[in-house]
């Protein structure tokens, strides 16, 4: 099944649907002491920690999802996991219990391989083996489920039979359909599963739209559905009213997160609506490989087979050696992967600097061969990441020029992760999403550092507005409802001239003293001509191109996700002064 466009949409960043409640979710188990189990907004911290399973940020979130949860016996799954452990995470068990608990309300069940409209790709994901890890965990979650239940009905778990056909195929559904929720910082917290409109929505690795979530109240009054499921026998879109059943066969609940779908692209009449279901940022090897080990289907939009390789495949996978086998790459993908995981596991970040600068700067040795990687592969990019990441925990010293030092250094990896990504986005406009964050993240990185050496940074702050690029009013406007591509690129293009003359002389102030980012400007045209910098110049330059960085970021995300997101509130308090963690939450 698929979905299209029931009318012409030729301007970018417009809603294609109202917001959408879930028919089921959950929050992942790491934050169920964190986050609020309703709309998954995060808690306030509790000196206190509660006992109690799950936890609410209002008495209405309480009221529409506690009832919810006693019902679906998600309450009961820990007393069978506790003996029978389950290899995956148990949100996934507890969304399920709460479809299944919808089906039974509301809707006659008939067959497996599809409920409430929603494929369960059960044969597909069950045709292994039956040692098959992916398959074990399918049926060991049935068989929790059915125990929830049983134990909810004061039923024996000695009935307990070996097959569960019913919850297999419901649990199928959650793995097939769920989306992660992510918040505001980009971190999964949890998972929903969605009627059609959102469900039926195919993935392309080069989408024309994209999707945000919103907190329960949110209501979208006044907007209508502008995309609408295709008919069986083409793309001819079948004439729907907003409100019709087809649309909403399943039973909504209340709370949850709600789901928007905005375009990124112009659409015509009757064409496909296509999202993304992984990292947009992988080589089409690695989304490939995600894609069948998640879903189970193998990609064959125009980006996937594209021959030669698109221009953005082509620089996530580019090396500057003339020559390697595959063999040679799995080594250094292994190698660069293993640092990664050591820091995350570890959180030794010196020696995971150390491991992946000098792979960055001398390149991997194999055999005979040296393997340099061009700043636009993704490993590089999984790198750049990392050590913005690395580098900002090296910087919590108490030694002040230390710390200054980790802090410029952190800042320039955020901000090379911008840069390169930006010249990929220009050939490919579905990575605005990627684009957009990495810009944020290396506006705040900057600010954070210009704080960190001015004492009047936030006096500074309040009274910016770049006359030349005039980003701060084209953050605050409403420019994104109803404006063409054409108007980004000029926005882009603005924002690049407007920081040109100042970039060189920043960037060589934040890599002063790291070997790899002094000579990693080879491939990217805004670091040449790199100019002196006048003693003390740095500081006001530094608020320059942050706060540019921030608010070309911010624009570039109100497209995708509205000008009145937690995010571009964030960014608002970041700019004008406050508390910007609090805002919007």
């Amino acid at each position: 099944m698929e979905m299209v466009a029931a009318a012409e949409v030729e301007s970018i960043g417009v809603n294609l649907t109202p917001p959408l409640s879930p028919l089921s979710y959950s929050l992942h188990d790491s934050f169920l002491l964190s986050h609020c189990a309703s709309c998954f907004s995060p808690l306030p911290p509790d000196p206190h920690p509660s006992l109690h399973p799950l936890l609410y940020c209002s008495p209405s979130c309480s009221s529409s999802h506690s009832p919810l949860h006693l019902s679906s016996a998600s309450h009961h799954l820990h007393i069978h996991l506790s003996q029978n452990p389950y290899d995956g995470q148990t949100s996934d068990l507890r969304a399920a219990l709460l479809l299944l608990l919808q089906i039974k309300s509301h809707h006659p069940f008939k067959q497996y391989d599809r409920i409430c409209g929603l494929m369960s790709n059960r044969h597909q994901l069950l045709m292994s083996n039956h040692d098959d890890e992916f398959s074990t965990r399918i049926k060991n979650g049935a068989r929790a489920m059915a125990a929830a239940t049983m134990m909810r009905d004061g039923i024996s778990d000695s009935n307990l039979s070996e097959e569960y056909l019913l919850e297999e195929a419901v649990l199928c559904v959650v793995v097939t359909n769920a989306v992660e929720v992510q918040d505001r910082v980009g971190r999964s917290v949890g998972i929903a599963v969605y009627n059609i409109s959102f469900s039926w929505i195919n993935h392309s690795c080069s989408p024309n739209a994209c999707y945000l979530f919103l907190p329960p109240e949110s209501h979208g009054d006044g907007q209508r559905f502008l995309i609408t499921p295709a008919s069986s026998n083409g793309r001819q879109p079948i004439q729907l009213s907003p409100n019709s059943q087809f649309l909403t066969e399943s039973t909504e609940i209340h709370g949850g997160p709600r789901v928007v779908i905005r375009n990124i692209k112009p659409i015509k009449k009757g064409a496909q609506i296509t999202i993304a279901y992984t990292d947009l940022l992988q080589p089409k090897e690695l989304r490939q490989l995600d894609l069948w080990s998640k879903y189970r289907f193998t990609c064959c939009c125009n980006r996937c087979i594209a021959v030669p390789p698109t221009h953005v495949d082509q620089c996530l996978q580019t090396l500057t050696t003339a020559s390697c086998n595959d063999v040679g790459i799995e080594n250094l993908t292994e190698y660069i992967n293993d640092a990664i995981d050591e820091y995350l596991s570890s959180n030794n970040a010196e020696s995971c600097c150390k491991k992946l600068e000098n792979t960055l700067l001398n390149g991997f040795h194999y055999e005979q061969l040296i393997i340099r990687l061009n700043p636009q592969n993704h490993l590089s990019l999984n790198a750049y990441t990392t050590l913005a990441s690395a580098y900002k925990v090296r910087s919590m010293d108490e030694n002040l020029l230390h710390s200054k030092k980790m802090k410029r250094f952190s800042a320039a990896y955020s901000l090379l992760l911008a840069v390169v990504t930006h010249k990929l986005f220009l050939s490919e406009s579905c990575l605005i999403a990627s684009v957009s964050n990495f810009w944020i993240g290396a506006g705040e990185s900057i600010l954070d550092l210009a704080r960190n050496i001015m004492s009047d940074c936030d006096s500074e702050l309040q009274s910016f507005n770049c006359l030349k690029c005039g980003l701060i009013d084209v953050f605050e406007s409403d420019f994104v409802n109803g404006q063409s591509p054409k108007r980004v690129l000029d926005i882009s293009k603005m924002f690049i001239n407007c920081i040109t003359d100042v970039f060189p002389k920043v960037w060589k102030f934040l890599v002063h003293g790291n070997s790899y980012l002094e000579v990693v400007k080879d491939s990217i045209d805004l670091l040449m001509n790199v100019k002196e910098i006048k003693g003390g110049e740095e500081r006001v330059e530094l608020l320059w191109v942050g706060v540019h960085c921030l608010l070309y970021g911010g624009v570039l995300m109100n497209i995708f996700g509205g000008k009145d997101s937690h995010l571009s509130c964030y960014i608002r308090g970041l700019v004008y002064g406050g508390d910007a963690k609090d805002c919007g939450e």
